[in-house]
């Protein structure tokens, strides 16, 4: 099993299992895009969430798909009505939620699940960026099993 690691510029490192079997084509486009740097925000839409900008991902095809994300899920997004991928986004659901934004209900590919030891941070992380705005995230593979 791939696991990466999530370090967030004021504190935190968090670890993910990728969910091949789930969603083999996102687990791969994003491991190969590795290691990714970012500046994460807050979600408006979708409550307890915070996200990312990684546009040096291949787009990967719908996979796994929902509109209902539970805590320590990691998600990948991208408007999947438009031909042209303007913006791609991998976002981290610290509550159950509704993926959504100013459209309505969204799409999600769930490609990855933080280990359950890891919530409670996440937690603290999202309602720090939540609180204090936003700040960089380095995404990095732990392991090439």
């Amino acid at each position: 099993m791939k696991h990466i690691r999530i370090s967030f510029e004021r504190g935190g490192e968090l670890t993910a299992m990728l969910l091949e079997d789930a969603a083999p084509k996102t687990c791969q486009m994003i491991w190969k895009a590795m290691p990714l740097e970012s500046v994460v925000t807050h979600s408006r839409w979708s409550g307890r969430e915070i996200n990312f900008v990684c546009d040096d991902i291949s787009a990967p095809p719908r996979e796994n798909q929902t509109i209902y994300a539970s805590a320590g899920e990691l998600c990948y997004w991208r408007d999947w009505q438009s031909e042209s991928i303007e913006q791609q986004v991998i976002a981290i659901y610290y509550g159950a939620e509704l993926a959504r934004s100013h459209k309505g209900n969204e799409r999600i590919n769930v490609f990855a699940q933080l280990l359950q030891t890891d919530i409670l941070l996440l937690k603290e992380i999202g309602e720090r960026v939540w609180l204090t705005g936003t700040e960089k995230v380095y995404i990095e593979r732990i392991n090439n099993e």
